[in-house]
């Protein structure tokens, strides 16, 4: 199999993704160009040549236009900034970040992570082997997410029990106590995504 690479995408011109923002942005606020246009001062023609990325918009008639639809004029600007923060995981890949000890029969793969300016999140395959021991259920920040895959599992989380089949999904407030405390299946595996607010 061949090694798989990013695809390099031609990215539109900053005229055409402003022009996209603001014409979003006018829908979203349910307004005609003839609405907007006598909001912000702009003539509807001009508007109409900037939601087509025709023309380069002058700061001050963005700004007119941000502020006639409610919105921070940076949010024009959103569909200009690249990604910074992205990971690629090929089928069958990942790293190993912990095996505990050879009793609990417990891998984590981290298969996917990414940061924003106000999230992050990390995203494991986890598998899970018989017997299932007493362990302590987990607790910590965030939201969790649970998509089954193979094998069927009793899942605790808060005061529910769930069983869960491959094709069951779980989503739940974190810091809740919650974790597998029986295996019907000798081995279990699930995709799991933990997403956490990032300190300002």
């Amino acid at each position: 199999m061949e090694d798989s690479v990013p695809i390099e995408i031609e990215k539109p011109p900053l005229d055409h993704l402003i022009g996209v923002a603001v014409k979003a942005h006018r829908v979203l606020a349910g307004l005609t160009l003839a609405e907007l246009s006598a909001k912000a001062k702009v003539s509807p023609a001009m508007i109409s040549k900037i939601e087509r990325g025709q023309v380069s918009a002058s700061l001050s008639s963005l700004e007119a236009l941000a502020q006639a639809t409610g919105v921070p004029l940076i949010n024009f600007f959103a569909g200009t900034v690249d990604t910074t923060d992205v990971s690629f995981v090929a089928a069958g890949e990942g790293m190993t970040v912990q095996r505990l000890g050879s009793g609990f029969g417990h891998v984590y793969k981290l298969i996917g992570r990414a940061e924003a300016s106000h999230v992050n999140f990390e995203s494991y395959n986890v598998t899970l082997e018989g017997p299932l021991p007493p362990r302590p259920l987990y607790q910590h920040e965030g939201i969790e997410f649970i998509h089954v895959t193979d094998g069927e599992m009793i899942y605790r989380c808060g005061e529910g029990l769930y069983n869960m089949c491959p094709g069951d999904s779980l989503s739940y407030d974190a810091s809740s106590a919650h974790g597998a405390v029986e295996l019907k299946t000798g081995t279990v595996s699930f995709i799991t995504l933990v997403a956490k607010a990032v300190s300002q």
